[in-house]
């Protein structure tokens, strides 16, 4: 293993190297600033010419990158406009053939252009993904820089200057940062080998010279063809951080990930048992379902047991209050099993459902809140989030994480449904009564017998590794189930040859040069650097956060704001659908099944929304962008929510259009919300028990449990002020998570 200093020089492309970044410079200044800053009688106005001189010193670097960045991009570009005037003239000389009536005496004379220009096309196409290579190292270097800079001078810089400089209109760092010209480039390369091909193939096949869809758009398996383009939107794609629907869904897992200097060299073990996996995905759907399966219903249970009918937050709310304790829990014992917990967990589901089908039998309100109780207790999501994490392979990961949260998503919708399903239910089992409001109890304690059943025989508790006295890098990568030795490439396989013969050696000699440097496991550890220094991760130690006292140091403000927002969009988002059946029985009449299908129906959204937000919004605004709009829109639903009777009446037009605009509002805040956290999240708060997606479970399910209560509290003024009695304050919360967010936005990028 090197550091990074002896990766960026192993990696130099030869004749650039003095336009790459400093780092030993930076270093050196670090070490002297570092002296300075800690010297006793240090005054701020030597901080902020410290602060000054760094910045200045960095921009110059900066500045040298961009412009050599602009200048091969120049190269590139004059190389890509004297390939088009060829195919421009190529073309012309064909039509004018075809016009004289010869093409059939030069049938095969068109036919040697475009294979030429395709080897020409794939050469640029390795000289871009070389100043690809060239950015990626760069752009690394400033982040870990700046990180250096922030742990060794003890000056918070890096947020700052990253937020000043990219934020500029004429910002140099945007063009290390975000490639701006590059794209422009890939889509040239990739649209004429795309044509070229076709081309080829249809002067070389026994039909018309001259298809008739020429210009039609081209499959994508056309360019999927060439390793080299594939390489190079790989590439694009990971310095970019583009995201799809599979990792925008994803995000809201929050799961650790392997440094980004070695994530394409690092990979799960590849045995892992598939069956597991479909059972985890089952728990955390099962869940779901128990959770939202009694809304519907639970204000008509808590009357039938003759307590007020806003009770139901209680109900409702000690799910997700017990849910508190049994995360911390869950998340410290699955260090240990999987199997374990799991089945205690389910067992605990049984019981606790058991209990609430019985509370109507035995006239108990207690015995209902503590079968609810019970079942958060029993919540076993802290187990599920680790499985994935530490026993999916890296190339499943993204897609298994999207299931896990689609799984989270089709149970909210699944559950209220199936209370509709539930509420002609009426008869008895040994004198227990089963109907509209028992049977969601009933059926999920049998679902979870059904399920204990399956893990007992399906469920294999995976093999953990032996602790070895290894450093602390290779305990990472055991510890995340990752083997380092198994990632492929698509710049592994071989271009594929062309119908004339083989491709030219000269650019196959170049694919082997940079396939070599990419296979090099050049990672960066905490190696002893030449002055004697240990070298740092981005985000400095790495570790994990093990101490309370560490996870305080670790909540930055960019994080302290993301956790708030998550808060409160969720506070909004349970207060909207557990007072939903209140609400619109005492306003509108509506009965428990169309109860029911109003919230189902609000569940469905969630999957589509996530869709669009992943593959549109995400990719077109910036994610801070979106998440002020979105808490603005989010307060203007609940505005439009509030009665405002005797003024106006109330209608049912209102209220379901206001709660549409708060569920989808909160839903896009969470997902972009979510993904702006994954990447402010350092490493050490994406690993052991005090990890990020623990922290965002936590401030949740606490929004949640006070959201219920809430709607409890609020009741005792009467059913007629419930909505304007929890919903002001809900606006409130909006609009100071607005004003809290707007005070740190560029620190949000």
């Amino acid at each position: 293993m090197v550091h990074f200093g002896h990766y960026m020089l192993a990696n130099q492309i030869p004749g650039w190297e003095e336009y790459y970044i400093g780092y030993k410079l930076l270093k050196k200044k670090i070490k002297l600033y570092s002296g300075r800053a800690h010297a006793s009688g240090v005054t701020d106005a030597e901080r902020h010419e410290i602060v000054k001189s760094f910045s200045e010193l960095l921009d110059s670097q900066v500045e040298k990158i961009v412009l050599f960045l602009i200048e091969r991009q120049g190269l590139l570009a004059e190389r890509l406009q004297r390939l088009r005037k060829q195919r421009e003239v190529a073309s012309q000389d064909y039509d004018e053939t075809v016009e004289a009536g010869l093409g059939a005496l030069t049938y095969d004379a068109p036919a040697i252009v475009p294979w030429t220009m395709m080897d020409e096309y794939r050469q640029i196409g390795y000289d871009l993904l070389q100043l690809l290579h060239f950015v990626e190292i760069n752009a690394t270097g400033i982040r870990k820089i700046l990180k250096k800079f922030d742990k060794r001078v003890g000056f918070r810089l890096g947020h700052q200057y990253i937020a000043s400089r990219a934020n500029h209109p004429y910002s140099q760092l945007q063009q290390v940062f975000r490639q701006v010209g590059l794209g422009a480039m890939v889509a040239t390369i990739s649209r004429n080998l795309a044509e070229l091909r076709h081309d080829t193939l249809e002067t070389s096949s026994t039909s018309s010279a001259i298809s008739l869809f020429r210009n039609a758009s081209l499959p994508r398996r056309i360019v999927e063809q060439e390793p080299v383009i594939q390489s190079i939107v790989e590439t694009m794609h990971r310095l970019t951080r583009e995201v799809s629907i599979a990792s925008f869904v994803a995000n809201n897992l929050l799961l650790p990930a392997p440094k980004e200097e070695i994530s394409r060299m690092l990979q799960k073990q590849e045995d892992y048992h598939f069956m597991s996996i479909q059972l985890n995905l089952m728990n955390t759907f099962l869940y779901m379902v128990n959770y939202y399966i009694v809304v519907p219903s639970s204000d008509d249970y808590a009357q039938q047991l003759h307590a007020p009918a806003t009770l139901c937050g209680v109900i409702i709310g000690s799910m997700p209050l017990a849910a508190l304790v049994s995360a911390l829990v869950y998340s410290w014992w699955s260090n240990f099993s999987y199997t374990a917990p799991l089945i205690v967990s389910t067992l605990i589901l049984m019981t606790g459902n058991l209990m609430y089908a019985l509370a109507l039998y035995f006239n108990s309100i207690w015995l209902l809140l503590l079968g609810r109780f019970l079942c958060g207790l029993g919540g076993a999501r802290a187990i599920n989030r680790r499985y994935i994490s530490d026993h999916v392979p890296v190339k499943q990961l993204t897609s298994a994480s999207a299931a896990f949260v689609s799984a989270s998503a089709l149970g909210m919708a699944v559950g209220p449904a199936l209370a509709g399903a539930l509420s002609k239910f009426d008869f008895k089992i040994y004198g227990a009564p089963v109907n509209f409001v028992t049977a969601p109890g009933w059926l999920m304690c049998v679902a979870w017998c059904v399920y204990l059943i399956l893990i007992i025989l399906f469920f294999k508790e995976p093999a953990r590794p032996a602790p070895a006295p290894v450093s602390r890098q290779a305990s990472e990568k055991n510890l995340a189930g990752m083997d380092d030795t198994s990632q492929s490439s698509t710049l592994h396989q071989p271009l594929l040859p062309t119908l004339s013969g083989a491709l030219p050696s000269s650019l196959v000699e170049n694919l082997s040069k940079y396939q070599q440097s990419q296979e090099q496991p050049e990672q960066l550890s905490d190696q002893q650097s030449d002055e004697g220094e240990v070298e740092d991760s981005d985000y400095g130690d790495d570790r994990a956060v093990e101490t309370v006292s560490e996870l305080l140091k670790e909540l930055t403000m960019p994080i302290k704001i993301l956790l708030w927002i998550y808060f409160m969009l969720k506070y909004a988002s349970e207060l909207l659908i557990s007072e939903s059946s209140i609400s619109t029985q005492y306003y509108f009449d509506w009965t428990t099944s169309q109860v029911s299908v109003f919230l189902s129906v609000l569940g469905l959204t969630v999957l589509p929304i996530s869709a669009v937000v992943g593959n549109c919004i995400s990719n077109i605004y910036e994610d801070r962008l979106v998440v002020l709009w979105t808490q603005i829109t989010t307060g203007v639903g609940v505005l439009a929510i509030l009665c405002y009777s005797p003024l106006m009446p109330y209608s049912t037009y209102q209220y379901v259009a206001a709660a549409i605009i708060i569920f989808v509002s909160t839903n896009v805040l969470e997902g972009v919300n979510m993904s702006l956290l994954s990447k402010a999240m350092s490493p050490r708060l994406s690993r052991g028990v005090f990890n990020c997606g623990l922290l965002s479970t936590e401030a949740g399910t606490l929004a949640r449990a006070l959201a219920d209560g809430m709607i409890t509290i609020a009741g005792k003024a009467g059913v007629e002020n419930l909505v304007n009695y929890t919903m002001v304050p809900t606006f409130f919360l909006v609009v100071f998570t607005t004003l809290y967010t707007w005070v740190g936005y560029y620190s949000l990028y």
